[in-house]
C-alpha cells in the first residue's frame, strides 16, 4: 500500500488505537517508510504484558532483540 500510495503521489500514516506492544511494535518497524506515525497506543495499557517498542524523546526506539524484539513483561503477567 505505501509503494502504490507513493505512485499515486500521497502521504501516508500509520496510526493505532489502544493495543498492546505486539501491535505497535510491528508498525514501528514499517515506520521509516511512511511520512507520519501515530504509534502510541501501547502507551494507555497500564498492563501491557509485551515490552517492546519504546518512546524516548518523543521517538519510537526499536527493541535490538530477534524478530520483532518482543518479550514479556513478567510484572504485569498473572500466572496461575
Amino acid at each position: 500500500m505505501v509503494k502504490m500510495a507513493r505512485e499515486r503521489d500521497m502521504q501516508v500514516m500509520l496510526g493505532c488505537m489502544i493495543e498492546t506492544s505486539i501491535g505497535i511494535t510491528a508498525a514501528a518497524h514499517l515506520s521509516p517508510l511512511v511520512d507520519y506515525a501515530d504509534l502510541d497506543g501501547n502507551l494507555l495499557i497500564s498492563n501491557d504484558p509485551y515490552l517492546g517498542v519504546t518512546v524516548e524523546g518523543g521517538k519510537l526506539t526499536l527493541p535490538q532483540k530477534n524478530g520483532l524484539g518482543i518479550s514479556l513483561n513478567s510484572t504485569e503477567l498473572n500466572l496461575i
